[in-house]
């Protein structure tokens, strides 16, 4: 077992304290042994000086992780210092990357919780798979990191929930990854739905119109040498290892990914429920689908309708992975339906209205945005209310994501209690919004 930090865990519960160890550093060949979590977190949740850089460690670099580096290279308030990969046979362009700006490489850690350890990095950024999301940002608050986490920010309900709490608990500043927000395109027409002369806003409807080939199939094989395949598995159920179910592959199996719902969707997930102004779950989902077309090593379906009902207005959402169409010129996008038109979000950075039964164009516009730099002035001042994307907006819109994978596997209309976040009388449906979790990567019951 690799080693683990006290810092790292907290009660579930009185009766899982009970039952299991907290873990303590011994040595790098020791077997962690038990000890009380640490509450505390190791910095204060202090104001960061304007001219003070902030020490960034980027966790998972292959994929979406450059992105970070890139982001966070074009601010000189920001320095990364850190870069951490399970899989030390990918970091080869995060370092040419950084050594190109600064000068030199930066540390590189295998295990990310030795980047909690370190008290010299203020900002951990997260892009790792989907079920790392929630215990990597609930161990960087605890060790008082600020953290910038993508999108979906858990693979499951309950993770999202934890997560907020977690950042309440050890005033952490956690921005979600869903960028849209932070994009001048999006908040204009997000502005012009407030303003009312699209009238009544009675439907949203998210497009994730993406083509996604088949993966095929690969047999089962050995993990190749420094790749650390137990770290990289983490909080999931250990399987065999299967190089066609890693590297992005891994958003189409259910162990470790949310299919393209909780991939690309999430984006139009979250912004057709800022359109709708709802900030709290519907009353009631289903979906429909599959995986058409092909047969392959992948689970999650490559086609699916899903629907999300609220007393005065109805969330749709489509994904389809085949050749399709286009709805008002939007393949990857969003569509608000007023009583007096319809607005059309396309992509990120373009919108446009169209009124009336002609369809005759009204007002639109473009511009993106900066999500990082909105993210580096919120850890300054220390004002959540800034972030465009704070951890309960991500929350809330990653959970839609997996209400709606919830229903298509039990190929059920599903009721729910927004209150409590749980489904109405359904002990199968609620079973669903967590998972079993691997020691001593456990998500905690209660933060």
């Amino acid at each position: 077992m690799p080693e683990v930090d006290r810092r790292h865990f907290l009660q579930n519960s009185a009766a899982l304290a009970a039952s299991i160890s907290a873990f303590e550093v011994a040595s790098s060949a020791a077997r962690a042994q038990a000890q009380a979590p640490d509450e505390t977190p190791k910095a204060d949740a202090k104001k960061v000086g304007a001219n003070e850089q902030l020490r960034v460690a980027v966790l998972g670099v292959n994929g979406r992780g450059m992105d970070h580096i890139s982001g966070y290279l074009r601010h000189k308030g920001a320095r990364i210092t850190t870069i951490c990969d399970v899989d030390r046979n990918v970091i080869g362009k995060a370092n040419k990357a950084i050594a190109a700006k600064y000068g030199s490489e930066p540390k590189y850690v295998q295990d990310l919780r030795r980047v909690f350890d370190d008290p010299n990095i203020d900002i951990v950024s997260i892009a790792t798979p989907n079920h790392w999301h929630a215990l990597a940002t609930i161990w960087a608050c605890q060790a008082g990191k600020d953290v910038y986490v993508e999108k979906p920010v858990s693979h499951n309900v309950t993770e999202g929930r934890r997560m907020v709490d977690a950042s309440d608990k050890y005033k952490r500043i956690v921005q979600t990854g869903t960028q849209c927000r932070s994009h001048k395109a999006v908040q204009d027409a997000i502005a012009f739905l407030r303003s009312g002369k699209l009238g009544k806003v009675y439907m949203a409807k998210g497009l994730c119109y993406k083509w996604r080939p088949s993966i095929g199939h690969k047999p089962d094989g050995t993990a190749p040498a420094g790749l650390d395949y137990n770290l990289w598995t983490g909080p999931a159920e250990m399987k065999p290892y299967n190089p066609n179910k890693l590297h992005y592959n891994w958003h189409w199996v259910w162990n470790t990914g949310n299919g393209d719902l909780g991939n690309q969707g999430i984006h139009q997930m979250d912004l057709a429920r800022w359109g709708l102004g709802k900030t709290e779950f519907p009353k009631a989902v289903q979906a429909s689908g599959g995986r058409y077309g092909y047969t392959d090593d992948g689970e999650t379906p490559n086609t699916l309708s899903a629907s999300y009902e609220y007393d005065d207005c109805l969330l749709e959402f489509e994904v389809r992975g085949l050749p399709t169409n286009e709805e008002l010129g939007v393949k990857v996008g969003n569509l608000y339906f007023g009583t007096e038109g319809v607005l059309a979000i396309t992509g990120y950075n373009d919108w446009q209205v169209y009124f009336g039964q002609k369809m005759e164009k009204g007002p639109g516009g473009n511009g993106g945005g900066d999500h990082y730099d909105n993210f580096l002035k919120a850890v300054r001042s220390r004002d959540r209310k800034s972030l465009n994307a704070d951890i309960e907006e991500g929350h809330q819109s990653s959970a839609f994501c997996h209400l709606g994978n919830i229903a298509y596997k039990l190929g059920r209309k599903l009721h729910i209690n927004p209150s409590s976040e749980s489904f109405l009388n359904d002990p199968e449906a609620d079973s669903m919004l967590t998972r079993q979790y691997r020691a001593p990567f456990v998500v905690p019951n209660k933060v």
